[in-house]
């Protein structure tokens, strides 16, 4: 997927120690074609951060080796403008309140969290087409409520919906 042009994506980085998560996420991204790169940790970030532009960072806070807050604050140093989304599950951990990070996010949060947050940091970019707005998915701490991320199939029957612009609603899956 390509951030040139008239396309609507963005180049995002996008960090997270829990592959599942990550998955999710970059499920979620990608239904409003961003190019999502992946980190599984600060250190790894820090190094594919330094080798590209991103219109966006969103970092996990509570990760191993390196803490979402530090990565933020090594970003900051190299790119002081950098827009960083701290998501995280431990919004009381949270240490000085995700100062460096111009947003934080609290998981669980909805594809509509997610896009609202990113409009606050990167306008226009998250504007999504009427088959993106039909969908309607959860993520958890677990993965994606409907259980797309657990099946590729359906993952793909989504993607494949919205490219055909046809209305894809899951709700009632969380059971």
């Amino acid at each position: 997927m390509s951030t040139a042009g008239n396309a609507p994506g963005k180049n995002i980085l996008l960090v997270d120690d829990d592959p599942g998560v990550r998955g999710s996420i970059k499920v979620l991204l990608s239904i409003d074609r961003h190019t999502v790169t992946e980190a599984a940790n600060g250190h790894e970030a820090l190094q594919l951060f330094t080798g590209s532009r991103y219109d966006l960072v969103i970092t996990d806070y509570f990760m191993p080796e390196m803490l979402g807050e530090e990565l933020a604050e090594n970003i900051k140093n190299i790119a002081p403008a950098q827009p960083i989304l701290m998501v995280t599950a431990y919004l009381e951990k949270l240490v000085n309140g995700g100062r460096l990070a111009e947003a934080v996010l609290g998981k669980p949060f909805s594809v509509d969290d997610l896009r609202q947050a990113m409009a606050k940091l990167i306008p226009r970019s998250t504007s999504p087409d009427p088959a993106a707005s039909c969908l309607s998915i959860e993520f958890s701490r677990s993965g994606l409520v409907n259980r797309a991320s657990a099946s590729s199939k359906v993952i793909d029957e989504i993607i494949q919906r919205k490219r055909e612009a046809r209305p894809l609603r899951y709700w009632g899956l969380n059971e």
